[in-house]
């Protein structure tokens, strides 16, 4: 029998399925899921995988009304449809579709899918063998120089920042070391010399970071890479971020702290200028 798919309301086989490019589950990792099986056409353990799939909605702040829009009956209609008396149902529901944007919109409708599929069976041969193992160091998910687009903490991080009055987030770790905010590379000016946290796995090395790197050194101003921690940033002279989109953006205020005098700096201004000037002369 041909595996099936449930997508917002409409059945179909497997190869068939479609979810808007501008869906945030595919854009950001912007989604949650479940995995429940049947044995004999009988669900099961499904309260429990329902109970996870509400912590887990309720995690990242998803608006899934479970009691209005109930997948148990779409699991059974799958079950009924796709003739499988095993079977391995793959529940994921999103946030929606919406133009890319890190900041979660409002009034967007959760996209829910399902697949359908015969459940895998364990090879007896390893069930008798037995599993091999090899530890490995857990990086789940330390590897921020990778541009993922698993951006759901960014999208989060934002997403909280905005709702308390801020235009954006800035990590820092337990330990208080500054690493990037959630779409950005960090920058801070002391005494006229920049600093910028070092390009290790936990931040993204920014193209545009290096780039003003080489705009400051045209400038004769010294940028160096090393550890800044959150004290230091907030006795800073000035700090801005950069990004492709972001280009230079000064920062006043930290967690209502001013920086500097509480206005853009001086050096970020000349950065900026040097950036447009180079901008310029690129695309002359």
């Amino acid at each position: 029998m041909p595996e099936l798919a449930y997508v917002n309301g409409t059945f179909g086989p497997i190869d068939q399925a479609r979810v808007p490019i501008e869906d945030r589950g595919f854009q950001f990792g912007d989604g949650i899921y479940e995995v429940v099986v049947a044995y004999n056409r009988r669900l099961f353990l499904l309260d429990r995988h329902m109970q996870r799939l509400r912590r887990s909605a309720e995690g990242i702040r998803l608006l899934f009304d479970f009691t209005q829009r109930p997948l148990e009956p779409i699991m059974h209609e799958g079950l009924e449809r796709s003739g499988f008396s095993d079977a391995m149902i793959y529940i994921q529901i999103t946030r929606g579709v919406a133009p890319r944007n890190h900041l979660i919109p409002e009034g967007i409708s959760p996209t829910i899918v399902m697949t359908f599929k015969p459940l895998p069976k364990v090879p007896d041969e390893l069930r008798h063998r037995g599993v091999r193992l090899m530890t490995t160091l857990d990086v789940r998910w330390t590897n921020c120089f990778i541009k993922s687009n698993t951006l759901l903490p960014n999208v989060l991080a934002r997403d909280e920042a905005v709702g308390c009055g801020f235009d954006d987030a800035l990590f820092v770790t337990e330990a208080g070391k500054v690493r990037e905010c959630t779409a950005s590379n960090i920058f801070v000016a002391t005494g006229g010399v920049l600093r910028y946290p070092a390009l290790t796995e936990s931040i993204l090395h920014g193209v545009t970071q290096a780039f003003l790197v080489e705009c400051a050194a045209g400038l004769g101003v010294a940028a160096e890479e090393s550890a800044i921690d959150l004290d230091t940033l907030l006795a800073a002279d000035e700090v801005f971020q950069s990004g492709t989109t972001t280009e230079v953006l000064g920062v006043t205020t930290v967690n209502d702290r001013k920086i500097g005098d509480g206005r853009v700096g001086p050096l970020t201004r000349r950065l900026y200028d040097e950036f447009l000037a180079r901008v310029r002369a690129l695309s002359a």
